[in-house]
């Protein structure tokens, strides 16, 4: 049996932040295929994806990857 990435069984599906983000607010693009800013405040996140052209950034507070035994 082949193992799949979620990726591949749903490519609209988005990606998640990579690990380095783990614990702070991140501000992603309206395709939610670029993160355009991030930090530990998320008022701070915000203003920071306004001022880089973002105004409706899409924040998410990324959390530790949860470990998943099973089948899809």
């Amino acid at each position: 049996m082949a193992i799949k990435k979620l990726s591949e069984l749903d490519p609209n599906r988005p990606q998640p932040a990579p690990l380095e983000y783990v614990g702070q607010w991140v501000a992603w693009n309206r395709e939610m295929n670029r993160i355009v800013a991030h930090g530990d405040d998320v008022a701070e996140v915000q203003a920071q994806a306004r001022e880089a052209g973002f105004p409706d950034a899409i924040l998410e507070k990324v959390r530790r990857p949860s470990l998943y035994v099973g089948a899809l």
